[in-house]
């Protein structure tokens, strides 16, 4: 009897090791980065690192913020874990300044971002373990990959990334049902790019919030970069990827990155949204946004790993 023990013990304990495809670790930058690293239990002959930077907002490094449940970040990691793949992602700055309670939002600039993201890629090259580092920006990330790809990464995916500057995005938006606003918001916006001033006569629901006065500053750090022109001047394989169903950034700002880098790979994936699921009608789509549980879209790993083995 102790012996037939001992022997499913041991089965138990292999069959774990076997179900065990990746470890996590987490892995701090320096005071302000924080991620998680997820190794693959087989790396890739390729031997690749796979660097996510998040989109806007207080984005965790599973890809969620209050009010949002994704784990879509997560998700991510571990799939191209199982495959081979190392993936980081971390936690943005704001999440950690807001628990060491030192959070200046009228300080807050979008450069510190683009710096941050350096500083990771700059941590990992330090290290001279990974044949080969891809940065993957998703959403606004994508503009920050851009901006510190040229810093050692080896290749770029631009991941549901903008093809227009963010004073563009935004005046499409707030002005969605108020079409008749858009050249006077043009004008506004404008002005705070000369001036850095926000005086403006357009009223629009909502538009308050958005240009409140402690982040004009970092608006007007973000509004100055062209997503279109900076693609066009990265020397390495760019892959651009959009989902069909995305709500926040639709498929023609991905078309406007693969027009500025006709050679990069470009995929737009049937039925996947903004926050990397499979949602095939407007209600799914929207419930997504709080769904922890639901799994990616699985062709966009098929379509990322296809992107690394070609590296």
């Amino acid at each position: 009897m102790k012996t037939r023990f001992i022997l499913a013990c041991c089965l138990f304990t292999f069959l774990i090791q076997a179900q065990s495809t990746f470890s996590a670790q987490e892995i701090e930058i320096n005071t302000l980065l924080k991620g998680t690293l997820i190794v693959p239990a087989t790396p890739d002959a390729s031997n690749t690192l796979v660097i996510l930077i998040a989109g806007s907002g207080p984005t965790n490094r599973n890809g969620n913020q209050p009010g949002m449940l994704t784990n879509c970040y997560k998700f991510l990691g571990q799939s191209l874990a199982e495959k081979g793949i190392s993936f980081f992602s971390y936690d943005k700055r704001i999440i950690a300044q807001v628990i060491q309670k030192t959070m200046d939002e009228k300080a807050l600039r979008f450069d510190d971002i683009v710096t941050d993201a350096k500083a990771i890629l700059q941590y990992f090259l330090n290290q001279k373990k990974y044949s080969k580092i891809v940065l993957i920006g998703h959403s606004e990330g994508s503009l920050v990959g851009m901006l510190a790809a040229p810093y050692g990464a080896d290749a770029f995916v631009s991941l549901a990334g903008a093809g227009r500057a963010a004073d563009a995005i935004l005046i499409e938006q707030l002005t969605r049902n108020n079409p008749e606003q858009k050249e006077g918001l043009r004008q506004c916006l404008d002005a705070l790019k000369d001036t850095g001033k926000w005086s403006c006569d357009v009223a629009i629901p909502g538009m308050e919030s958005v240009f409140r006065p402690n982040v004009l500053p970092y608006l007007r750090s973000w509004f100055v970069h062209n997503p279109a022109n900076i693609i066009s001047e990265l020397r390495m394989p760019i892959l651009i990827i959009n989902g069909d169903k995305d709500l926040q950034v639709p498929v023609e700002d991905a078309a406007l990155l693969k027009a500025a880098k006709p050679e990069a790979v470009y995929a737009i994936i049937p039925n996947m949204n903004h926050v990397l699921k499979n949602t095939p009608d407007e209600k799914a789509n929207r419930q997504s946004y709080a769904d922890g549980k639901l799994p990616i879209e699985p062709q966009l790993t098929e379509v990322i790993m296809g992107f690394i083995k070609k590296l």
